[in-house]
């Protein structure tokens, strides 16, 4: 699944136009995470305005709220995605740099393993 190829200064220049005082995160090496949930789930999600999806993050190339280089991660649900790069969850953006994997999963196993 590509994300873009931009260079970090560009891929935080451009968000911060996009988005501008928002919380964002700048990752390579990252998995698109299609949840399979229960319906009722899902209704949930739907009715607070996010899809059943997240992300596991496994390299930070820039987080503008801490300088911690966290190891991995999994996100929030996903909220939109737009420009074929960000990612937005409930308090984050996420500016997806290089190509990432896409898998299908189920939420119990996400939430079980990350």
């Amino acid at each position: 699944m590509p994300g873009v190829e931009v260079e970090l200064d560009e891929a935080i220049r451009v968000a911060e136009e996009r988005f501008p005082g928002r919380s964002m995160c700048v990752v390579r090496e990252w998995v698109w995470l299609d949840l399979e949930a229960p319906d009722l789930v899902n209704e949930e999600l739907a009715s607070e305005g996010k899809q059943p999806v997240m992300l596991l993050v496994f390299q930070v190339l820039f987080d503008s709220s801490t300088s911690s280089k966290a190891h991995w991660f999994r996100t929030t649900p996903l909220i939109q995605f737009s420009d074929g790069m960000f990612f937005q969850t409930e308090n984050k953006l996420y500016v997806l740099v290089g190509h990432g994997r896409r898998k299908s999963m189920s939420l119990s196993a996400v939430i079980r393993l990350f």
